[in-house]
């Protein structure tokens, strides 16, 4: 997997140390601001409170309390759901879009289920999905055997769909038994109280309201067969039938179809999709259709509605099931139950092939190329998973979602099984109805940060919830004679956030390109105002061509042209107040000729008439900061506030204020809180003041909240540590000792008993030992405001025993752990001396595993084989663990701490320690937020 491609969500938006450069600038109001540049965050340090995503397992939420959850306020979303206009109301860029059929994606949006933050990290990879105008409903995929099966969407996700009028459902997913589903879990989600209400219910209905999404997405796949693992080591695995208690029968299909009637009755604004796997008998069983078999989960015997939507096994396109036509048969049964075949979803799993995904289009579409169903796709995040980079990324989503032109308007009807586009047969939507109506074409991620044109921070950062309504089509573009501009998101330059619109190419000096961008339905009102902010090559004159709901087309023109800064024009649009604008275009012409002209779109504004800000921050507070193990100079922070007159506000951005009077940009959200991961320390004052900021759509900003200080430890002393490369030894052997001591060390000194060398100040002296015996070692580091020892009993033992090294001691032996995800990566696994089986555990951490050494061992090393050493990422490699040794096994001291490994074979020396027990606590399992531990190997050396 590549560097992009690889999922990071851990931390915050932005955040960084002061740069060297201050520079000022007006920011839309009467002061001046001195911002010091956000410098590029080089070392990612995810901290204990970083704030996470829910997820759970059926008990864990029907346990669950809003009030004592303390990431729930964190997963709270911001937008409401946009209205759309109205499908039948949209004018169509080809001849086979359909208004009745629908779309729906199944997408990955994070990588895991566990660790997800709510509002966006530090780093720029991201899936910031962005072709919002062809889905009608997107699923939130996620759930696993070892993390939890019910998972609402991350606010970032419902914020960025909902601003485009797109309902966001969760996901409940009962695996089935070979990738370790459990009956058990079906059994305690449809548990019925006395009166036989699901308490369940209640629960799915409290966090669809208070998380602010719309719905949920039913998978249950949990079959009654396993495999059983007893020589998986081998590769040898086969099918047990399980007792009959844990099996699936009709009783659970029963219930759950009782279940989601309830669900429905306790809230009907809530969506309730069903997946088509497990039938009315209580069988495993996907129909690929609409049938007899799972139509009692879109109505009763009676006729009544039970789930709104069904989405169908993607079987109906495979040669398994032959040319039954299973989609043009879903129709007509749907039909005969008064059930909309729209509210059918034929599935098209794209995960592995995306766009090269083999579909017999044909059996979709009747004779006229009329849909029979409504589509629905599996893991469209493909385009993101196998992009080798933004750029690649673009132009995947564009042939995926358009076609492979990047033109709807040149979308036609495959005759074979190739990639037609979506926009073939979905039309363009929009929830554009009303001012304000501001993009700056931000996709949700950067490279950097832009305030007013001006880089305040070179931060690498993502956060969906600031995704702007992107255009309507991409692209449609009539050029003018000579004219070859190419059209790509720049994320080198942007007007506010973190990217702009480029057009880059030849054009010929006065000959029209004429770009359409947004489709809208937006009434012009008295003292209205529309306004573009961009910056070209060459003076370039930017027009408005405007489609009114009358169907007049006016070409409005700015009040003047664009230069090479960041260039603000307006548009009157006196004469056209009481109109209704449908279509937006610009007329981009050059005043002189280039081959290298390029024009950057910064900024699109429709807004009513100007208001002054009044929003006021309140009640700001620092919730909880904590501070790394190591120097305390990195800090994990949650903060709190409130607004005052937030009518209007857009987003909130979060200051640190510094020394010099200079403020350092580190977030922006539009939430009322935040979480800062990995704030570096920049002084020497033990304090940081912080500053919250709201804007509105107009770009103006409110007065600064009362600034908020966050005390740090007092680290001015130095800490003295060291490690050796042994610390078990036969005579005459050489040691090399590693200074570990905090930073702000300035010098060093070294004692050895027993050494050739006594006394040292050198940063990794060696030193040998002749003379059999165990000695002491001692570090002090010094610098002008103090000194600190640390000292090392017995620490270098020298023995005859060891003439012919330390062995390894820990091959095969006796092993228990917390937890393990399924015989196939138990605990045995980790001693086996393969590194292609492991030890994985997941659920929160810690995660800790026990080796019987089978009788008392000098022990002196152990190596840690992490998930990288295994051929996985080294993004999830063990970050921090701690060594323990015992006698008896029940009381165990720790001799080694590790925090903050980042290597795929860890090795610890320590003191050598008496013991037949070892025991590894993991407690922080990846270098990011991800909670399961990958061990490959364990291994134990000692006399």
């Amino acid at each position: 997997m590549n560097k992009y491609t690889k999922y990071a969500l851990f931390g915050t938006l932005i955040l960084g140390a002061v740069g060297a450069g201050v520079y000022y600038t007006k920011q839309n109001t009467a002061e001046e601001v001195a911002y010091a540049m956000t410098e590029k965050v080089e070392v990612d340090r995810p901290m204990d409170n970083q704030t996470e995503s829910s997820y759970w397992f059926p008990n864990e939420l029907l346990e669950w309390d809003f009030s004592k959850d303390p990431n729930a306020k964190y997963n709270v979303s911001t937008v409401p759901l946009a209205k759309r206009v109205d499908k039948k109301e949209l004018a169509k860029v080809n001849e086979t879009q359909d208004e009745d059929m629908k779309v729906v994606a199944l997408s990955i949006m994070n990588s895991s289920t566990s660790g997800n933050v709510p509002y966006g990290s530090n780093t720029f990879d991201a899936n910031v999905f962005s072709y919002w105008q062809y889905i009608d409903e997107l699923v939130y995929w996620g759930g696993s055997s070892g993390e939890g099966i019910i998972v609402p969407p991350s606010p970032d996700v419902i914020d960025a769909a909902h601003k485009n009028g797109v309902p966001v459902l969760g996901t409940i997913f009962f695996p089935q038994t070979a990738h370790g589903g459990k009956i058990e879990w079906l059994d305690e989600f449809l548990v019925q109280d006395k009166d036989g209400k699901f308490p369940m219910v209640d629960k799915l209905v409290e966090v669809a309201t208070q998380y602010g999404f719309d719905g949920w997405f039913i998978n249950q796949e949990t079959d009654n067969e396993v495999e059983s693992f007893d020589d998986v080591a081998n590769g040898v695995a086969k099918k047990e039938s399980k007792p009959a208690e844990e099996q699936l029968t009709k009783e659970h299909a029963q219930k759950m179809e009782a279940f989601i009637k309830q669900l429905k009755e306790a809230s009907n604004d809530h969506t309730v999709m069903w997946y088509d796997s497990m039938t009315s008998d209580g069988k495993m069983d996907w129909q690929n259709a609409l049938t007899e078999q799972n139509k009692s989960y879109l109505v009763d015997a009676n006729m009544e509605p039970v789930a709104d939507e069904m989405f169908l096994n993607f079987w109906w396109n495979t040669e398994k099931l032959g040319p039954k036509e299973l989609l043009k048969s879903s129709e007509k049964l749907a039909k005969e139950n008064n059930i909309d075949p729209y509210d059918l979803y034929a599935g098209i799993d794209v995960q592995a092939e995306g766009y090269m995904t083999p579909v017999d289009w044909q059996l979709f579409t009747d004779e006229n190329n009329r849909p029979y169903t409504s589509l629905g796709l599996y893991a469209p995040n493909w385009t993101y998973s196998e992009a080798n980079g933004p750029e690649d990324f673009q132009s995947k989503e564009s042939i995926f979602w358009v076609n492979g032109e990047g033109d709807p308007t040149k979308s036609t009807v495959k005759k074979d099984s190739t990639w037609p586009g979506i926009s073939t047969y979905a039309v363009e939507q929009t929830a554009i109805t009303q001012a304000p109506f501001v993009t700056n074409f931000n996709l949700g991620n950067g490279y950097n940060y832009f305030i007013d044109g001006q880089k305040v921070s070179e931060a690498h950062w993502n956060n969906r919830g600031l995704q702007d309504i992107m255009p309507t089509y991409r692209y449609i573009m009539d050029q003018g004679d000579g004219n070859d501009l190419k059209i790509s998101i720049d994320y080198a330059d942007a007007y506010q956030g973190g990217n702009s619109l480029k057009l880059r190419g030849n054009i010929e000096a006065k000959q029209t390109n004429t770009l359409k961008l947004y489709q809208m339905q937006v009434p012009i009102e008295k003292e209205m105002t529309l306004t573009t902010t961009a910056k070209a090559s060459e003076a370039t004159t930017l027009a408005l061509q405007v489609t009114f709901d009358d169907g007049q087309k006016e070409t409005i023109a700015g009040n003047h042209q664009v230069g090479d800064m960041w260039t603000t024009v307006e548009y009157d649009l006196s004469s056209y107040v009481g109109k209704t604008i449908q279509t937006l275009s610009y007329e981009i012409t050059s005043e002189k000729s280039s081959d290298t002209y390029e024009l950057r779109l910064g900024q699109l504004a429709l807004l009513p008439k100007n208001e002054k800000n009044l929003a006021k921050i309140a009640d700001a507070a620092i919730e909880e900061a904590i501070f790394d193990e190591e120097e305390s100079n990195y800090a994990g922070v949650r903060m709190t506030w409130d607004a005052q007159n937030a009518e209007r506000i857009n987003k909130y951005e979060i200051y640190r204020i510094n020394q010099d009077g200079t403020k350092t940009f580190l977030q922006a959200t539009p939430a009322k809180n935040a979480y800062l991961n990995g704030l570096k320390r920049n002084d020497d004052t033990n304090k940081t003041d912080f500053e919250i900021v709201a804007v509105d759509y107009f770009g103006q900003r409110s007065k600064a909240s009362t600034p908020l200080t966050l005390d740090w430890p007092d680290t001015r002393e130095p800490k003295a540590a060291f490690t050796a490369d042994k610390t078990l030894i036969a005579p005459g052997e050489t040691v090399t000792f590693e200074n570990r001591s905090s930073s702000n060390t300035d010098s060093l000194n070294w004692t050895f008993e027993g050494g050739s060398v006594k006394e040292s100040t050198d940063e990794n002296p060696t030193v040998t030992y002749d003379k059999a015996g165990e000695y002491k070692v001692t570090l002090t580091a010094k610098n002008k405001m103090g000194e600190a020892n640390e000292t090392q009993e017995k620490y270098i033992v020298v023995t005859d025993k060891a003439k012919d090294g330390v062995p390894l001691v820990s091959q095969n032996v006796k092993t228990e752990a917390s937890s393990f995800v399924n015989d196939g990566e138990a605990p045995e696994f980790a001693v086996d001396g393969k590194d292609d089986t492991k030890w994985c555990a997941t659920g929160a951490a810690p995660h800790d595993i026990t080796l019987d050494l089978g009788k008392d061992v000098l022990v002196s090393q152990v190596v840690l084989k992490n998930a990288e050493a295994g051929g996985e990422g080294a993004d999830m490699n063990t970050k921090a663990f701690t060594i323990e040794t015992s006698t008896d096994g029940k009381t165990f001291t720790p001799v080694s701490r590790t925090i903050s490994n980042e290597d795929a074979v860890a090795t610890s020396h320590f003191a050598p320690q008496t013991a037949r027990y070892v025991r590894i606590v993991i407690d922080k399992p990846t270098q990011g937020s991800d909670s399961a531990a990958r061990i490959y190997g364990i291994e134990v050396y000692g006399l």
